[in-house]
Protein backbone atom coordinates (compact mmCIF):
# COMPACT_ATOMS: atom_id res chain seq x y z
CA UNK A 1 0.00 0.00 0.00
CA UNK A 2 2.74 2.22 0.33
CA UNK A 3 4.11 2.04 -2.83
CA UNK A 4 0.78 2.57 -4.05
CA UNK A 5 0.59 5.56 -1.99
CA UNK A 6 4.29 6.52 -4.31
CA UNK A 7 2.70 6.03 -7.37
CA UNK A 8 -0.11 7.60 -6.14
CA UNK A 9 1.42 10.97 -5.96
CA UNK A 10 3.68 10.88 -9.04
CA UNK A 11 6.15 8.18 -8.50
CA UNK A 12 9.23 8.54 -6.63
CA UNK A 13 11.49 9.42 -10.28
CA UNK A 14 9.45 12.27 -10.96
CA UNK A 15 9.12 13.43 -7.10
CA UNK A 16 12.94 13.14 -6.87
CA UNK A 17 13.30 15.28 -9.86
CA UNK A 18 11.90 18.16 -8.05
CA UNK A 19 14.69 20.19 -5.72
CA UNK A 20 12.79 22.96 -4.06
CA UNK A 21 9.40 23.44 -2.62
CA UNK A 22 7.37 27.12 -1.17
CA UNK A 23 4.10 26.72 -0.36
CA UNK A 24 2.14 29.83 0.37
CA UNK A 25 -1.31 30.20 2.20
CA UNK A 26 -3.15 30.80 5.97
CA UNK A 27 -3.83 29.01 8.51
CA UNK A 28 -7.44 29.12 10.89
CA UNK A 29 -7.66 28.32 14.64
CA UNK A 30 -11.33 28.86 15.30
CA UNK A 31 -11.53 27.98 18.53
CA UNK A 32 -9.29 29.92 19.50
CA UNK A 33 -9.49 32.69 17.50
CA UNK A 34 -6.22 32.94 15.73
CA UNK A 35 -5.45 32.96 12.06
CA UNK A 36 -2.68 34.30 9.64
CA UNK A 37 -0.40 33.68 7.11
CA UNK A 38 1.93 30.74 6.78
CA UNK A 39 4.93 30.32 4.52
CA UNK A 40 6.70 27.02 3.73
CA UNK A 41 10.33 26.82 1.98
CA UNK A 42 11.88 23.04 1.36
CA UNK A 43 15.03 22.33 -0.10
CA UNK A 44 17.02 18.74 -0.80
CA UNK A 45 18.54 16.55 0.91
CA UNK A 46 16.97 18.19 4.33
CA UNK A 47 16.20 22.35 4.72
CA UNK A 48 12.95 23.56 5.73
CA UNK A 49 12.06 27.29 7.01
CA UNK A 50 8.47 28.28 8.25
CA UNK A 51 7.13 31.45 9.21
CA UNK A 52 4.36 32.07 10.17
CA UNK A 53 2.15 35.45 11.45
CA UNK A 54 -0.61 35.42 13.69
CA UNK A 55 -2.23 38.33 13.54
CA UNK A 56 -2.61 40.74 15.92
CA UNK A 57 0.10 38.36 18.02
CA UNK A 58 3.35 39.01 15.29
CA UNK A 59 5.43 36.22 14.10
CA UNK A 60 6.55 32.32 14.71
CA UNK A 61 9.72 31.41 12.85
CA UNK A 62 11.27 27.28 12.47
CA UNK A 63 13.35 25.68 10.73
CA UNK A 64 16.75 23.92 9.80
CA UNK A 65 19.78 23.94 7.24
CA UNK A 66 20.04 20.40 7.42
CA UNK A 67 22.59 20.79 10.52
CA UNK A 68 21.10 23.02 13.35
CA UNK A 69 17.54 23.54 14.15
CA UNK A 70 15.45 26.30 15.55
CA UNK A 71 11.93 27.48 16.77
CA UNK A 72 9.73 30.54 18.16
CA UNK A 73 8.42 29.39 21.50
CA UNK A 74 5.65 32.45 21.24
CA UNK A 75 4.56 34.56 18.50
CA UNK A 76 6.63 37.96 18.58
CA UNK A 77 9.92 35.94 20.76
CA UNK A 78 12.64 35.72 19.26
CA UNK A 79 13.64 32.08 18.04
CA UNK A 80 16.11 29.72 20.19
CA UNK A 81 18.51 26.97 18.98
CA UNK A 82 17.10 23.91 19.80
CA UNK A 83 19.26 20.85 20.84
CA UNK A 84 19.39 17.06 21.48
CA UNK A 85 16.40 15.24 20.40
CA UNK A 86 13.98 18.24 19.48
CA UNK A 87 16.77 19.36 16.82
CA UNK A 88 17.45 15.65 15.91
CA UNK A 89 13.76 15.32 14.79
CA UNK A 90 13.35 18.42 13.39
CA UNK A 91 16.16 17.87 10.98
CA UNK A 92 14.88 14.29 10.18
CA UNK A 93 11.50 15.87 9.46
CA UNK A 94 12.91 18.01 7.38
CA UNK A 95 14.01 15.08 4.75
CA UNK A 96 12.76 16.50 1.43
CA UNK A 97 12.29 13.22 -0.28
CA UNK A 98 11.13 11.06 3.13
CA UNK A 99 7.37 10.82 1.46
CA UNK A 100 8.69 8.74 -1.88
CA UNK A 101 10.41 6.25 0.14
CA UNK A 102 8.29 4.49 2.68
CA UNK A 103 11.19 1.73 2.89
CA UNK A 104 13.26 4.13 4.52
CA UNK A 105 10.72 5.86 6.53
CA UNK A 106 9.56 3.19 7.99
CA UNK A 107 10.39 -0.30 9.80
CA UNK A 108 7.06 -1.51 10.35
CA UNK A 109 3.59 -1.58 7.69
CA UNK A 110 0.69 -3.39 8.88
CA UNK A 111 -2.47 -3.71 6.96
CA UNK A 112 -5.31 -4.05 9.42
CA UNK A 113 -8.55 -3.71 6.95
CA UNK A 114 -10.62 -2.13 4.93
CA UNK A 115 -12.71 0.58 6.65
CA UNK A 116 -14.75 3.60 5.20
CA UNK A 117 -13.60 7.04 5.71
CA UNK A 118 -15.42 10.32 4.49
CA UNK A 119 -17.66 8.01 2.63
CA UNK A 120 -14.21 6.65 0.49
CA UNK A 121 -13.18 2.98 1.28
CA UNK A 122 -9.30 3.03 2.80
CA UNK A 123 -6.51 0.70 3.84
CA UNK A 124 -6.13 1.24 7.94
CA UNK A 125 -2.11 0.55 8.23
CA UNK A 126 -0.59 0.68 11.34
CA UNK A 127 2.96 1.38 11.09
CA UNK A 128 6.20 2.38 13.04
CA UNK A 129 8.47 4.74 11.48
CA UNK A 130 12.43 4.79 11.97
CA UNK A 131 12.16 7.07 15.11
CA UNK A 132 10.08 4.70 16.69
CA UNK A 133 6.93 6.44 16.80
CA UNK A 134 3.68 4.66 16.32
CA UNK A 135 1.19 5.85 13.77
CA UNK A 136 -2.54 4.64 12.13
CA UNK A 137 -2.84 6.00 8.75
CA UNK A 138 -5.58 5.93 6.27
CA UNK A 139 -5.13 4.89 2.26
CA UNK A 140 -7.29 5.86 -0.34
CA UNK A 141 -8.18 1.81 -1.77
CA UNK A 142 -9.06 3.23 -5.41
CA UNK A 143 -6.65 6.00 -5.54
CA UNK A 144 -3.88 5.46 -2.71
CA UNK A 145 -3.57 8.79 -1.73
CA UNK A 146 -2.88 9.18 2.00
CA UNK A 147 -6.17 10.50 3.64
CA UNK A 148 -5.48 10.34 7.76
CA UNK A 149 -2.45 9.78 9.77
CA UNK A 150 -2.89 9.70 13.65
CA UNK A 151 0.23 9.18 15.95
CA UNK A 152 -0.29 7.48 19.27
CA UNK A 153 2.56 8.18 22.15
CA UNK A 154 3.31 5.10 22.64
CA UNK A 155 1.95 1.11 20.79
CA UNK A 156 -0.05 1.29 23.71
CA UNK A 157 -1.65 3.66 23.79
CA UNK A 158 -5.52 4.49 23.23
CA UNK A 159 -5.67 7.86 21.92
CA UNK A 160 -3.91 9.97 19.62
CA UNK A 161 -1.36 12.59 20.36
CA UNK A 162 -2.08 14.29 16.94
CA UNK A 163 -4.04 13.98 13.62
CA UNK A 164 -3.86 15.25 10.30
CA UNK A 165 -6.17 15.10 7.52
CA UNK A 166 -4.86 15.30 3.77
CA UNK A 167 -7.13 17.08 1.64
CA UNK A 168 -7.25 18.61 -1.92
CA UNK A 169 -4.80 16.87 -3.76
CA UNK A 170 -3.54 18.44 -6.87
CA UNK A 171 -1.13 18.43 -9.52
CA UNK A 172 1.89 20.48 -8.98
CA UNK A 173 4.41 19.36 -11.54
CA UNK A 174 3.21 17.13 -14.28
CA UNK A 175 1.86 13.99 -12.44
CA UNK A 176 3.05 14.97 -8.77
CA UNK A 177 0.52 15.59 -6.36
CA UNK A 178 0.61 17.37 -3.02
CA UNK A 179 -2.43 18.03 -0.75
CA UNK A 180 -3.21 21.62 -0.42
CA UNK A 181 -5.30 21.72 2.62
CA UNK A 182 -4.21 20.20 6.16
CA UNK A 183 -7.04 19.58 8.90
CA UNK A 184 -4.73 19.31 12.10
CA UNK A 185 -5.94 18.14 15.39
CA UNK A 186 -3.24 18.42 18.41
CA UNK A 187 -4.36 17.92 21.84
CA UNK A 188 -7.59 19.62 22.26
CA UNK A 189 -6.94 22.20 19.10
CA UNK A 190 -7.54 22.17 15.78
CA UNK A 191 -6.50 23.97 13.22
CA UNK A 192 -6.90 24.59 9.26
CA UNK A 193 -3.54 25.53 7.02
CA UNK A 194 -4.57 25.76 2.96
CA UNK A 195 -2.12 26.49 0.65
CA UNK A 196 -2.42 29.19 -2.22
CA UNK A 197 -0.01 28.43 -4.14
CA UNK A 198 2.46 25.57 -4.15
CA UNK A 199 5.68 26.80 -6.55
CA UNK A 200 8.01 24.42 -7.67
CA UNK A 201 12.10 24.86 -7.85
CA UNK A 202 11.78 28.64 -6.73
CA UNK A 203 15.24 30.58 -6.94
CA UNK A 204 16.12 30.17 -3.43
CA UNK A 205 18.93 32.11 -2.32
CA UNK A 206 21.38 30.43 0.50
CA UNK A 207 20.64 33.09 3.01
CA UNK A 208 17.00 31.70 3.25
CA UNK A 209 17.85 28.85 5.19
CA UNK A 210 20.15 30.23 7.36
CA UNK A 211 19.95 30.65 11.23
CA UNK A 212 18.37 33.85 11.82
CA UNK A 213 20.84 36.82 12.80
CA UNK A 214 19.94 36.39 16.42
CA UNK A 215 21.51 33.15 17.01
Amino acid sequence: MLEKHVEAIGGQKANMEIKGIQMIGTFAMPAMGLGGSIDIKMAAPNKRVMAINVEGMGAIDQGTDGKVAWTTQMPGTPPTMLEGEAAEEQIEDADFYARVKPREEYTSAENVGVFTHDDVKVYKLKLVDSRGNHSEALYEVESGLLRKQSFKETAESTTFSSETEFNDYRAIHGEVKMPFQLEILSGQFGQTITFEKIVIDPEFDESDFEAPGSL
